[in-house]
């Protein structure tokens, strides 16, 4: 019985023993689980909070970009914020608000009617736009529909906001750098529909044009830039959706900027003219339509009303237009060539030591050429002589041509 008793209790203590060892593990894991969580911990309580690059309050001073609480996350020696917003400044209401990330930085339109947020984790970066009457947003996307691939990121001056163009607003988005790595820059373009932001982007190549230039007259060298931009694909080649010039003083502010379309309705010719010693633009448009000609010239520097507001207007020195038309059976017909003459003289004037900084006339394109190189049909090449006189002569001969073609005697 005894020997029993010591039996079943060398039995017990094996079973409890086997118990016991057989819990360590768990008891193990469970100690390096909570050191791994406390050095965590220390690890976010010691690690900067992830910051709001750009532009936080607009530039009507109502509304304010801010991040908000610190999040559990930690990525690329940053913590993630809980959330971004934008808040009201008068009284704190939360407009809008999207969860934070590693990266963000903000830029404000002019208007301060729409926010551009540019944001990202460690291989993926986005850019958000917000309009700030309905709140709604676009994502903005690459021509193709697709987003920003990743590994491709956005460098530092990754936005900047454009004037309205046909009644869109717009801005310039530099996507990708890096040693070795060739940005791709794109113009985008936003609208309503029903009520909601929409846009499309375009990729764009802007060049600088040579040049010494003082269009606005204040004693320092103003920058012309030329903006092709590229709507499609045709044979396998970019196909020019439009062309936009600007005007820039040396700190980079827009002084003026007109867009030019392949497309009979975007024609025009803009010029760099000099009078009396100063640098002015000239802008040249003969329009025709059907055989009615509406010609004009407007001659004119820009400059910036106020430095605060950013305004800026047009100096006109001298504009002019006339109105003629080749179709000689028709009721109202009006051609006189001496009348034509003393127009492109005049115009002649002012181009002949000119140069063209861009030209869409005739569907064809021009740019930083001499003035009278331009062409525009009917009477291109009448502006490029040498004399009065030669001119109407031209201009005699090609309304007799028509009138022949016509059948009038």
């Amino acid at each position: 019985m005894q020997k029993r008793q010591i039996l079943g209790l060398f039995a017990m203590l094996a079973v409890t023993a086997a118990v016991i060892f057989g819990a360590r593990p768990w008891l193990t894991e469970q100690t390096n689980a909570s050191a791994e969580e406390a050095v965590y911990a220390e690890l976010l309580e010691n690690t900067p909070l992830a910051e709001l690059d750009g532009e936080t309050v607009s530039p009507n001073g109502r509304l304010e970009v801010r991040t908000v609480g610190r999040s559990d996350i930690y990525v690329s020696g940053v913590v993630v914020p809980e959330a971004i917003q934008i808040v009201d400044r008068e009284n704190g209401e939360v407009k809008w608000e999207d969860q934070g990330w590693v990266t963000q930085s903000a830029l404000w339109s002019p208007d301060s009617h729409y926010l551009a947020l540019a944001f990202g984790a460690r291989t993926r970066q986005a850019i958000r736009v917000i309009e700030t009457d309905t709140w709604t947003s676009w994502n903005f996307s690459l021509p193709d529909g697709s987003a920003i691939p990743e590994y491709t990121f956005l460098p530092e001056d990754w936005g900047a906001w454009e004037d309205t163009i046909v009644d869109e607003n717009s801005f310039r988005v530099t996507v990708g750098y890096g040693d070795g790595v060739e940005p791709a820059v794109y113009r985008c373009f936003l609208r309503m529909e029903d009520s909601t932001l929409t846009g499309y982007s375009y990729e764009e190549a802007v060049e600088v044009l040579s040049g010494d230039y003082d269009f606005d007259h204040d004693g320092e060298t103003d920058t012309v830039e030329l903006a092709t931009t590229y709507d499609h694909m045709e044979d396998e080649k970019k196909a020019v959706g439009q062309y936009v010039l600007t005007v820039r003083k040396a700190d980079g502010t827009k002084l003026w900027s007109t867009s030019a379309h392949w497309a009979h309705p975007g024609w025009t010719s803009v010029f760099a003219c000099k009078v009396d010693g100063q640098d002015y633009l000239l802008q040249y448009e003969p329009e025709m339509w059907q055989g009615w000609a509406d010609y004009s010239y407007k001659l004119f520097y820009p400059y910036i009303v106020s430095p605060v507001t950013g305004e800026r207007q047009e100096q006109v020195l001298r504009e002019s237009y006339l109105v003629w038309d080749d179709n000689f059976r028709m009721d109202g017909h009006h051609f006189d060539s001496t009348e034509l003459a003393d127009f492109l003289w005049e115009v002649r004037g002012y181009i002949a030591d000119s140069t063209l900084l861009l030209s869409t006339e005739d569907g064809g394109f021009l740019s930083n050429v001499p003035g009278l190189e331009m062409q525009s049909y009917p009477l291109g090449g009448v502006i490029a002589l040498e004399s009065r006189e030669d001119m109407e002569t031209a201009l005699c001969q090609w309304e007799s041509e028509m009138k022949s073609e016509q059948d009038i005697a």
